[in-house]
Parts: structure tokens; C-alpha cells; sequence
């Protein structure tokens, strides 16, 4: 029989009356089963019903024994009200282990609470002294402008250049050319 996973774990706390944290313990040890659908927690609605059966007879056994222990309180002797103090006294030692226990998982709980406040402490530090995007953007862009202006100057200087080359050469060859022929005038002379 497949499970039909479309109780979140809110419905499922009212349902139960319980907290969503107890729904989460009950899924952390086992006794529910999940499915986690687009960041969001889903049990299985068999399991939420038959969860539901189980606290509806444990209640009823609690009122039972409740009754039963109130009815024979009345018709017992001062003998059977040291084992009534028994029994107060197992059910104050029952709550105080559990108070214990939620007191360490409370303790467990702060101390990661410490861990990630640090965490976050250390990151607003690394933000704070890093540029921020937009002036990044902004200094990267006057890089790339002023690169631009400085291959537009490179590339005219090449030019000018070229041009004193040429010109350069111009006058060379004019020269040689006027040598040859005064060199001619000279020896025909």
C-alpha cells in the first residue's frame, strides 16, 4: 500500500494537537515518515491518522486509570495512600527526567545559536570590507574607457610614426638621388 504524502507538518500539529517541534521530533525518530516537495514538508496522511488513533486510546486510557484510581482512593484505606504517594512520586521523577531533557536539548540549542550568530558576526565583517557590486562595476568600467584611450593613443602615435618613417625615407632617397646627379654634373663637368 503506497503512503499519501499531503499533510504538511502545521496541519498535522493541529490535528494532533502538539507542536510542530513534536512533529519534527516524531520525524527525527522514525514514527512519521516524510517527503520533502518543493521546500516543503510533507507526512504521510496514514500515518497522521493512525497517530491520531493512538493519542484518542492512550487519553481514554488515561481517563480510565484516572477514574479507577479516583474510585478506589475513596473506598481505600490510609494503607493504599502511601502507594498513591508511590505513584505521585514516579510521575514527579517522569517529569522531572523529561524536564531534564528538554533542558539539555534547550542547552544543545543555544550553543548552536551561539555558533551561528558568530557565523553571521564574521560575514557582516567580510561584507563591511568588501567593494561594494555597483562601485566594482563602476571603477571596472573607467578601467576599460581609459584602456580604450590608450590604444586610440597608441594606435595614432604608430601613425605618426609611420608617417616620420616615410618621410624619413622620402628624404633619403631625395637626397641620393640629388648626390648621384650633382655626382654626374661633377664628373661630366
Amino acid at each position: 500500500m503506497s503512503k499519501t504524502y499531503n499533510v504538511t507538518r502545521e496541519v498535522a500539529s493541529k490535528s494532533l494537537n502538539i507542536s510542530t517541534r513534536t512533529i519534527d521530533r516524531y520525524i527525527k525518530s522514525g514514527k512519521l515518515s516524510y517527503k520533502k516537495i518543493a521546500n516543503k514538508v510533507l507526512l504521510a496522511k496514514e500515518e497522521v491518522i493512525s497517530l491520531k488513533q493512538e493519542f484518542a486510546t492512550l487519553h481514554q486510557e488515561l481517563n480510565t486509570e484516572i477514574i479507577n484510581q479516583s474510585s478506589s482512593e475513596s473506598t481505600t484505606s490510609m494503607a493504599n495512600k502511601g502507594d498513591v504517594e508511590n505513584a505521585i512520586d514516579q510521575k514527579v521523577e517522569k517529569f522531572f527526567l523529561i524536564f531534564k531533557e528538554k533542558e539539555k536539548m534547550l542547552e544543545e540549542k543555544n550553543k548552536v545559536i551561539f555558533v551561528l550568530q558568530q557565523r553571521v558576526s564574521e560575514l557582516e565583517n567580510k561584507i563591511q570590507h568588501m567593494i561594494a557590486l555597483p562601485d566594482y562595476n563602476k571603477e571596472k568600467q573607467e578601467a576599460i574607457m581609459e584602456k580604450q584611450k590608450l590604444e586610440e593613443k597608441i594606435g595614432q602615435l604608430k601613425g605618426m610614426i609611420k608617417n616620420e618613417k616615410l618621410k624619413n625615407l622620402i628624404f633619403i632617397w631625395l637626397s641620393l638621388v640629388f648626390i648621384v646627379v650633382a655626382w654626374f654634373f661633377i664628373l661630366n663637368g
